[in-house]
């Protein structure tokens, strides 16, 4: 079963469908002259739009501007009907090509039904996902050092100081934070911040917050460090070295990736059992190894 079908990878599954449907969308949007206003005509194939609109939506193509896709319709449209004056549409190859594609359309209508109609919290829930991850923590040891941080970055050192002073003498970094922004002093000196996110050294810039944050201990609020963006104050929450195992918030996404590739993955296999199980299948496999030999 091709992996898009299975993975939870929609934009990818999208992309599938797009090949596959871009070969029908020419047909589906020329007509033969309707009682509708129309935006193009070629011949006798009418673009309305109705048809612009659905060939659109079908294949989930970008926006674009109302005149560009009326002119690749024409364009489309004028290949076509060259093709098809050619006697290009009446071949017997052409017929394979359109029953292939008309086949493989079915399927992945199937499949989108059967496999991703329902929501994935039904799939797998909160509690599934923790189960998992308690029995197999091992398979998603960290390839690198990560660490669990907050930090509030100000365009001036003294509003920096304020805002650590607020933290060292014992306010919530949060309650913190809310003061920064709407205190007169610091507020206009407040530029941005992060709360409790999960960075690795890849993600954490400038490069001096990430050495920074080897040195601190748990809940600890840094000094004011400053860099070309701005004054810093950092504190790190938790730190998981390369090899450990990280925390269940950390891989949650992926276990849960993981559980419903393995859920979708035993739903196809099943339908294809009880498929198979249905219907008759009537297999020669003399005639298939000797036309298998032929071709080697």
């Amino acid at each position: 079963m091709p992996s898009s079908l299975v993975n939870d990878d929609r934009p990818g599954r999208g992309r599938f469908l797009l090949v596959l449907m871009l070969l029908v969308v020419v047909a589906s949007c020329s007509r033969e002259t309707s009682h509708k206003p129309y935006l193009a005509r070629v011949g006798s194939a009418e673009l309305t739009e109705d048809d612009l609109r659905d060939s659109r939506d079908s294949v989930h193509a970008p926006l674009r501007r109302p005149r560009e896709a009326v002119n690749e319709w024409i364009i489309n449209e004028l290949l076509y009907q060259e093709a098809a004056r050619r006697g290009l549409t009446t071949t017997e190859g052409f017929r394979r090509q359109v029953e292939t594609t008309k086949k493989r359309l079915a399927i992945a209508a199937l499949l989108d039904q059967e496999l991703f109609a329902d929501n994935d919290t039904v799939l797998v829930n909160d509690a599934a996902i923790a189960t998992a991850f308690k029995a197999a923590g091992t398979d998603y040891l960290l390839r690198e050092d990560v660490v669990l941080a907050s930090y509030a970055l100000f365009s001036d050192r003294d509003a920096a100081n304020a805002f650590r002073s607020a933290v060292l003498r014992g306010r919530n970094w949060n309650d913190a934070l809310l003061l920064a922004r709407v205190d007169s002093l610091t507020a206009p000196h407040f530029l941005r911040s992060a709360e409790r996110q999960y960075f690795t050294q890849s993600t954490l810039y400038p490069p001096e917050l990430w050495k920074l944050a080897r040195t601190l201990t748990r809940n600890e609020a840094s000094f004011v460090i400053k860099t070309d963006a701005g004054y810093y104050v950092l504190m790190v929450h938790g730190l998981k070295h390369q090899g450990e195992i990280p925390e269940y918030e950390y891989v949650r996404s992926d276990v849960r990736q993981r559980l419903l590739i393995e859920e979708r993955r035993a739903r196809y296999e099943k339908m294809v059992a009880d498929l198979r199980a249905r219907h008759p299948i009537d297999i020669r496999l003399d005639q298939v190894d000797t036309t298998e030999a032929a071709q080697d």
